[in-house]
């Protein structure tokens, strides 16, 4: 696949951020099927945290193809509740990520460096590196990459750094979902609420 063309695969952690597991059409997802999807994100997430989104432009296009073909299905039979093919299709992407991985490295690519950590936030990759930033953004321009200090200076920086400790101290499994900036950002120096809900 073409750089800047990868195409959006539907995933739990995804939906889930989106309000719930609900399908297009608003028809509620049952959780057997919502099930059927965790083991396959966490295959998922391990291989995009090595690779970014790169490992279907790495492979012979066949391969691409089917891989590509699969999630498309899988879709499909999300959307129509129909757990044992999801269980199926998912079954078959979590052995289909091992192998894209296997034929990207035996053509000779390899994946990020071990000190660089990518992850899919659902519009791109950002990608965290302890080292070597600079090469990660020349090789994937289209990646958000940051240094570790880049991070931390960000997170310094913005209001967010005071706001996450407390959030977490409170909440120590609470998670970032979201980050709301440019026009629908509330400055909390002018009275903005503390909670944007």
């Amino acid at each position: 696949m073409a750089k800047g063309m990868a195409k959006k695969r539907m995933t739990k952690s995804e939906a889930m951020r989106k309000g719930g597991p609900l399908g297009e059409e608003g028809e509620k997802i049952s959780a057997n099927v919502w099930g059927q999807l965790a083991p396959l994100d966490r295959v998922a997430r391990e291989k995009m945290a090595r690779w970014g989104d790169t490992l279907p432009s790495l492979v012979p296009p066949d391969l691409a193809g089917r891989f590509e073909a699969a999630y498309d299905a899988l879709r499909v039979f999300v959307e129509a509740n129909d757990a044992p093919k999801v269980h199926e299709i998912a079954g078959q992407l979590m052995r289909a990520w091992d192998v894209l991985e296997k034929a990207a490295l035996d053509a000779g690519h390899k994946p990020l460096p071990p000190h660089a950590y990518c992850v899919d936030t659902g519009d791109g990759i950002v990608c965290f590196a302890l080292t070597g930033a600079v090469d990660i953004r020349q090789a994937h321009p289209e990646w958000a990459v940051y240094s570790f200090e880049d991070a931390a200076c960000v997170l310094k920086r913005d209001f967010s750094e005071n706001f996450l400790k407390e959030a977490f101290a409170a909440f120590p499994s609470a998670k970032v979902t979201k980050v709301i900036g440019g026009e629908d950002y509330v400055n909390l120096d002018l009275g903005g609420d503390d909670i944007p809900f």
